[in-house]
C-alpha cells in the first residue's frame, strides 16, 4: 500500500470540501445582524469543521504510515530472527554429532595381566581420549556384541514401529539346534518392530535379530550388507560382518577400538541408547504369549551397574561364543557426570569379563577424575 498516495487523496478531498463551503457562504446573502457575534461564531464553526477533519485525516495518514513502516521493520527483524534461529538450530544439530573415535596420547595406561580380557579399550568420551587399553587394535571375534550394529542398522531403516513380522521355523529351528540365545518368540507369532528390537538386545535374541533382518532386507545376507556398509560409512578399518547375530565365523571380526566406535555411534541415537540401557522389558501380548515375554538384560542380570562405587555402568551389550570368549561393550559415567565407554573382548568366561569391567571403571574413572 502506498501511504503517501493516500495522504495526497485526503488532502485533495478536504480541500475540495472546504472550497465548496466557502463558495456556498459567498453566495448566501447576509442578514442585518450578520456582523453580530452570533454570526461570527457560526462562521467560525463552519470553517473549523473541515479544518479539524482535514487535520485528523492528515494525522491518521501519518500514523498509518508510521505503523506500516514499523510493522514492516518488525517483520524484517522477525524474519532475520527466524533465519538466525534456523541457522543456530542447524549448527546445534551439527554440533550434537560427537566424534566416535577416541584419540591415543602419551597418558595412555597400558593394561596388564591383572585384566583377564585379551583386548580392552577404556575411553573418556567427554575428552575423547583413550584412558587405558590392551591389544585394542587386534582383530577379535565379537560374539553378540555384534548386535549393537544390528540394532543401529535396524533403527536407521525401520519406517513404522507398529509394523509386524511373523516368526518362522526357518529362523527359530537352526538357532535352537545351535544352542544360540533367543528371546523366545514362537513360529507363527506376529511381533512388532519395537519388541524385535528389545528382543535383540536385552536377552541377546537371535530370533529377534533375524526377524529384523528378514523384515528390513528380505534376508540375513542382504541385511549384513547394510551392516558392512555402515561399518564403511563409519570408517571402521578392522571390522567385517557375516551375520547379524554374532555366531562364530572366521570372517566375522572387529577390534575393541572399532567396537567402541560402533557403541558410541549407537549412543547418539536416543532409541538405541534407551534400549541398551534398559534392564527389563515386557513384549506386547500375542496369541502365542497372552502375557507377553519378559525380557531381561544379559548385562544387568549379572550386575546392578553401581558396583564400581565411584562410577555407574548405564548400559551395554554382552556376547559369548566358545571361539570369542566373553565380550562386553558398555557405557557409564563417573561421579562428575563424565561419560565413559569400555569394551572388553575375549575374557575366558563370564565372571572374569564382568569383573574386568567393574574393576576398570572403579580404578580408572577415579584416577582420570583426580
Amino acid at each position: 500500500m502506498d501511504n503517501n498516495s493516500n495522504r495526497k487523496d485526503y488532502e485533495e478531498y478536504f480541500s475540495h470540501i472546504e472550497k465548496s463551503l466557502y463558495e456556498k457562504k459567498e453566495k448566501t446573502p447576509l442578514r442585518a445582524n450578520s456582523v453580530r457575534k452570533p454570526l461570527v461564531k457560526k462562521k467560525t464553526t463552519v470553517l473549523n469543521v473541515p479544518l479539524l477533519i482535514k487535520a485528523a485525516a492528515i494525522v491518521l495518514a501519518v500514523v498509518l504510515v508510521f505503523v506500516f513502516a514499523f510493522s514492516l521493520k518488525s517483520c524484517k527483524k522477525t524474519d532475520k530472527k527466524s533465519a538466525l534461529d534456523k541457522t543456530v538450530a542447524v549448527t546445534a544439530e551439527k554440533e550434537e554429532k560427537k566424534p566416535i573415535f577416541a584419540k591415543e596420547d602419551d597418558g595412555l595406561i597400558k593394561l596388564g595381566e591383572d585384566i583377564n580380557s585379551k583386548a580392552v579399550v577404556f575411553i573418556d568420551a567427554y575428552k575423547n581420549r583413550i584412558v587405558a587399553g590392551k591389544n585394542m587394535y587386534e582383530k577379535m571375534y565379537p560374539a553378540s556384541t555384534t548386535k549393537i550394529m544390528t540394532l543401529l542398522v535396524a533403527v536407521e531403516n525401520i519406517k513404522d514401529y507398529s509394523d509386524t513380522f511373523k516368526m518362522t521355523n526357518t529362523i527359530t529351528d537352526p538357532l535352537y539346534r545351535a544352542e544360540a540365545t533367543v528371546a523366545g518368540f514362537s513360529a507363527g507369532e506376529v511381533i512388532n518392530m519395537k519388541d524385535l528390537i528389545y528382543g535383540t538386545i536385552l536377552p541377546s535374541g537371535g530370533d529377534a535379530a533375524l526377524g529384523l533382518a528378514v523384515k528390513i532386507s528380505g534376508s540375513e545376507q542382504e541385511f549384513v550388507k547394510l551392516m558392512n556398509e555402515k561399518a564403511k560409512e563409519l570408517k571402521l578399518t578392522s571390522t567385517h560382518f557375516t551375520n547379524c547375530t554374532g555366531l562364530f565365523d572366521a570372517d566375522h571380526y572387529t577390534t575393541a577400538y572399532d567396537m567402541s566406535a560402533i557403541l558410541r555411534e549407537a549412543m547418539q541415537n536416543p532409541l538405541c541408547k534407551e534400549v541398551l540401557s534398559t534392564y527389563k522389558y515386557t513384549t506386547s501380548k500375542t496369541e502365542k504369549h497372552p502375557d507377553g515375554i519378559e525380557l531381561e538384560s544379559t548385562m544387568f542380570k549379572y550386575m546392578y551397574g553401581t558396583e564400581p562405587e565411584n562410577a555407574t555402568i548405564l548400559g551395554g551389550k554382552t556376547g559369548y561364543v566358545g571361539e570369542s570368549g566373553f565380550c562386553l561393550a558398555s557405557f557409564g559415567e563417573g561421579k562428575n557426570g563424565k561419560e565413559y565407554v569400555c569394551v572388553t573382548l575375549s575374557a575366558p568366561t563370564r565372571w572374569p569379563g564382568i569383573f574386568d569391567q567393574i574393576n576398570i571403571y572403579k580404578k580408572y574413572t577415579k584416577e582420570n577424575e583426580k
